[in-house]
């Protein structure tokens, strides 16, 4: 069983009590720093690789600062979230926004904001067009369905999930895409959340490498980026084996290699989403029991 260690001592726990009155939150931002270049290190091989921190995950301003020096993007799914990560200096390219049920509003903000969108259903196609307009580049999100067998966490059954596009919807929509003038695509899927095991995102990559290759020849678009999104997990319990983000990027290299390369696609960026994994061990609750 492996011992779990606090990243802050008890002296100075009472020091900071000391300071700040309790309840707070306290964030350790070497283990922030060193987690993100330690991601940044395992998808080094992809030259376009970027990591669009989940704002939803921590929707704190000293903390996407911190994330954004270190060369992370944000991923956002509201109007807030746009606002902060605005605010703190992300810029353009540097968001994603990936929303369901949009309000027109927030669609708006995003393309006064200039940010890669990232349509999660079909339908948000006309309802761009109609509160906005349809940029050059923009990203659509699969929905493999079914049941997915590897992670059995949280979200383990897309096939009743409400998020992404249908396999024949995705041909459909780069096509009306395409018609409106897109020129550079991005894909983009959430399978599962929390997952424990080095095999999950390369599994995920190995998914929609191959769907790519298929919109390719069946659309003939240019996919600019594939976005793998969140789902890995951290050990929350002493008996668990912690994820090794060298080995789970080396692995999705791999697929890469395998899928990608041979099919002329040898220069798509991967991205990811991470939020959990970026910050959960990083954060404690500081309080002191009063009665």
């Amino acid at each position: 069983m492996a011992k779990k260690t606090p990243f802050v001592t008890k002296e100075q726990l009472e020091n900071i009590v000391a300071q700040y009155p309790t309840p707070i939150y306290l964030y350790d931002e070497a283990g922030i720093r060193k987690t993100a270049r330690l991601v940044n290190q395992a998808f080094s091989w992809n030259k376009g690789f970027k990591e669009y921190f989940a704002v939803k995950a921590t929707p704190n301003p000293s903390i996407l600062k911190i994330l954004h020096e270190e060369g992370c993007g944000a991923d956002c799914s509201s109007y807030t979230e746009l606002l902060m990560s605005d605010a703190v200096g992300f810029k353009e390219s540097e968001i994603m926004f990936s929303s369901n049920a949009t309000p027109a509003e927030d669609f708006q903000l995003a393309r006064k904001l200039n940010v890669t969108i990232n349509l999660d259903d079909i339908t948000h196609i006309d309802f761009l067009e109609e509160v906005a307009d349809i940029p050059e580049t923009i990203s659509c999100r699969y929905n493999p369905g079914g049941k997915f067998a590897i992670a059995n966490n949280i979200m383990d059954n897309p096939g009743d999930s409400k998020y992404g596009l249908t396999r024949p919807q995705m041909t459909e929509a780069y096509k009306k895409l395409l018609a409106k003038g897109v020129k550079h695509f991005g894909m983009h899927a959430f399978l599962a959340s929390n997952t424990v095991t080095n095999e999950y995102y390369p599994e995920l990559a190995r998914i929609l490498f191959k769907v790519a290759v298929e919109l390719k020849e069946e659309t003939g678009a240019h996919i600019e980026f594939i976005n793998l999104s969140g789902g890995i997990g951290i050990a929350y319990k002493p008996d668990q084996a912690e994820n090794d983000i060298l080995a789970i990027g080396e692995g999705v290299r791999k697929a890469y290699e395998e899928i990608l390369v041979p099919a002329g696609m040898g220069d798509v960026k991967i991205f990811a989403e991470l939020g959990r994994f970026m910050l959960a061990p990083y954060g404690a609750l500081v309080a002191k029991a009063i009665h």
